[in-house]
């Protein structure tokens, strides 16, 4: 475009304006009769203005045309793109020119989509005419192929090559000859004269001099310029845009389309599996369907190399740079550490396995890890945790320091058994949640002591005082975790680590801890419907406690035993060890045990005799139960009253006192949901779904609740309840067939 034809119209437009004025000031002074040869010059001259306007517009918007054009040459090819809705509305809102913010980082680990982000955003930024020229400029020194890792020239790698390159996109391509000093007032000068956004990818590649100098030429440029930098390294000028890998959604979303376009097909399953091993790495997805498309890998040659191959290239290409960065020998234990266990981990925890005592040393090897934006930082609870891929990669370097790692895990189960010793009482169970945050945490340290116990058994009968001591570890994790599992309903975990912790019991000879856990197997089993193995564990738990002559422990074995025939349909034998559990119970009713002991005996009773038949027999054993449980020596009642409040209801019901029995069942869904039992919440749910039902007051509502409680006892594997469930789920909705299609409606 000649710049020197659109200043010759603009003359011209003003010399017509002039002109126009003069012909508008004679005329005013005719009045109404006013000549025709004055009125067809007003003419000439606003159409001259027109024509000369509209010849501007047309070489302007030409200009604007090639420059965006220009700029769309320069930018990285547009690839599919999902997700990030919420990053890109801040970074837009950013760019503004409204805004304040001047430069903006976009950190994350190596494949996170930091690249593809900037380029997304850079090519609204053109369709929404927010800038008139954009500038991206590239430091990437390798690229990751599907054959391996390539090396690749930079198209910058100093504060003057990104000078130069601005010089060239704003027409000055021979600013490389000027000093440097020069190169920076005339880059200046060339930004000063049109809105700009200058994108600098991979910034962590140039040095950290070169980093400098270019954030203090970024602070002093002009308003007219903004600027978005990625980087694998916490960028520290401006905002900051964190990234993590997709979500299930979305990582979904991006395989179905690459999958399409290399014309394989993955099972949503497999979608599932590799968005949770890669964590939502764009990069590593689209890694690991190219494998399969080009290379012509199974998928389950592919997933088995990214998670045994500690030389895959794409765990190298995404974490080689930054764990080479670290500078003390504090910031790699601490991410042994949160590679070593499942989830996230307090700064607490953090502090006390790796050893560090200098708060000074913790907290800088702390800051390394999220400068390189290795670690994420949950503020909620102080936790540190990695992405999947993270600790992938870092566990393949466990071998540079095995002595540590060894070290760790011992540690770390001994830091995690602590825990469980100072918040697992049960007057604590209100703080239940709290610990539960670590659960995985704590049955992975149960599963190390489980694995150290079973490599390190002796030949002889006597047991090597470290295995001795990591068994009885595991022995207490057992019985105190496991007690916070049962009562917030983690019944399979429960399960496992009663497993585990029983064969630790038993090299110690401790009978009491056999029996306690045989007991917890052989609950789960009950309530899963699998009533022969509830029968097999039960009799192993009464026969441990023979040893032991523990009244209580004896009670206890009793007691299960006695729920286990109810179930069986052997009445008089589950009278007798129920009652023999009770006696026991009553004379030894001055602790807390002893009271729950004393409860659950009335309890069973109940069941019994609502099994026969009895109402009036079982509504006089739960409410003794009841009262058993809201005695005043107790501090706590809340606990277990749902159980009796449960019973209480189901007795009103059968003798059709539905009053009574919806005001003991929703004392039960008060209290359930209060103490966390899942169980009983369920249980009560089904028993006001009955009430609706037979007193046929709210049908709709009985539909809700029954489909709840179902949810409830098909998430704890609940057979005997599920078929009560799905009965009254039918009688329901033979009832009330209009509400068939209100169930499909609502899943």
């Amino acid at each position: 475009m000649n710049q020197e034809d659109i200043a010759h119209r603009e003359k011209m437009i003003a010399l017509h304006k002039r002109n126009l004025y003069a012909l508008e000031e004679m005329l005013a002074k005719y009045g109404a009769d006013q000549p025709l040869h004055l009125l067809n010059s007003v003419t000439m001259e606003r159409e001259a203005i027109a024509r000369y306007t509209k010849e501007i517009e047309g070489l302007t918007s030409g200009k604007k045309e090639r420059a965006r054009t220009e700029a769309l040459a320069n930018l990285p090819r547009r690839h599919y793109f999902v997700g990030r809705e919420q990053e890109i509305q801040t970074i837009l809102q950013s760019l503004n020119p409204n805004s304040r913010t001047f430069i903006i980082g976009i950190e994350g680990i190596g494949g996170v989509g930091k690249s593809a982000l900037a380029a997304e955003v850079s090519h609204r930024c053109l369709e929404a005419d927010l800038f008139e020229s954009v500038i991206w400029i590239s430091a990437k020194e390798s690229v990751l192929t599907l054959h391996g890792i390539e090396p690749i020239i930079p198209e910058a790698k100093s504060f003057s090559d990104i000078l130069i390159a601005i010089g060239a996109s704003l027409g000055n391509p021979t600013i490389g000859n000027m000093t440097i000093q020069d190169q920076i007032k005339h880059a200046y000068n060339l930004l000063a004269r049109r809105t700009t956004l200058l994108v600098l990818d991979n910034f962590e590649s140039l040095s950290k001099t070169e980093q400098r100098d270019i954030l203090d030429f970024l602070r002093r440029s002009p308003i007219t310029l903004k600027a978005l930098v990625t980087s694998r390294e916490r960028v520290t000028e401006g905002q900051i845009i964190h990234l993590q890998g997709l979500s299930a959604d979305e990582s979904n979303a991006l395989l179905e389309w690459d999958a399409q376009q290399k014309n394989i097909q993955l099972t949503r399953e497999q979608n599932k599996y590799l968005a949770e091993l890669t964590g939502g790495l764009p990069l590593a997805m689209l890694w690991v369907q190219g494998q399969i498309a080009v290379l012509g890998y199974s998928v389950t040659q592919v997933f088995d190399k990214l998670n045994m191959d500690t030389e895959i290239p794409i765990l190298q290409y995404c974490f080689n740079h930054s764990w080479n960065l670290l500078r003390h020998p504090n910031e790699k234990r601490l991410l042994y550490l949160l590679a070593l266990q499942p989830e996230a981990v307090s700064r607490e925890a953090l502090r006390e396995i790796s050893g560090i005592e200098d708060d000074d040393g913790f907290e800088s090897a702390v800051s390394d890890l999220l400068q390189f934006t290795l670690i994420e930082y949950e503020t909620e609870g102080d936790y540190f945790s990695i992405l999947p891929l993270t600790r992938r990669f870092v566990r393949t370097q466990f071998a540079a320091d095995r002595k540590f790692i060894q070290q760790a895990e011992l540690k770390s189960s001994q830091y995690y058994s602590g825990l469980i010793s100072r918040h697992s009482d049960f007057s604590e169970w209100r703080g239940y949640d709290k610990l539960l945050l670590n659960r995985n945490n704590i049955l992975s340290a149960a599963q190390w002591c489980y694995k150290s116990i079973q490599r390190k058994l002796p030949n002889t009968g006597s047991l090597p005082k470290k295995t001795k001591n990591i068994a009885e570890m595991l022995v207490q994790i057992g019985a105190q975790f496991g007690s916070v599992l049962w009562q917030r309903a983690f019944w399979y975990d429960r399960l496992t680590l009663a497993h585990a912790a029983l064969r630790a019991a038993n090299l110690l000879a401790d009978w009491r801890s056999v029996s306690t856990f045989a007991r917890n197997i052989s609950w789960i089993y009950y309530y899963q419907g699998d009533y022969l193995r509830a029968l097999r564990w039960a009799e192993e738990s009464l026969s441990a406690t023979t040893i032991t002559q523990d009244a209580l422990v004896i009670a206890a074995a009793q007691r299960l035993l006695g729920t286990v025939e109810i179930r069986l349909g052997n009445f008089d034998r589950a009278e007798k060890l129920l009652r023999d559990a009770l006696e026991a119970s009553e004379t030894d009713t001055v602790d807390d045990y002893g009271i729950y002991s004393k409860g659950f005996a009335q309890f069973g009773l109940g069941d019994l005799e609502f099994e026969r038949g009895s109402m009036k027999k079982a509504g006089g054993w739960y409410q003794k139960a009841l009262e058993t449980w809201q005695d005043p020596v107790r501090k706590d009642p809340v606990r277990h009253v749902s159980y009796a409040l449960n019973g209480l209801g189901f007795v009103a019901l059968r003798e059709k006192q539905f009053e009574d029995a919806e005001r003991y069942f929703k004392e039960g869904v008060q209290s359930a949901n209060e103490f966390g039992r899942v169980e009983e919440l369920a249980r009560a749910q089904l028993g006001l779904a009955s009430i609706y039902l037979d007193t046929n007051t709210e049908p709709k509502a009985a539909l809700m609740l029954v489909t709840e409680a179902l949810e409830g006892f098909q998430r704890q594997g609940m057979q005997h309840e599920i078929r009560l469930g799905q009965e009254l789920l039918q009688k329901i909705l033979k009832a009330h067939p209009q509400l068939a299609v209100y169930q499909q409606s609502h899943g």
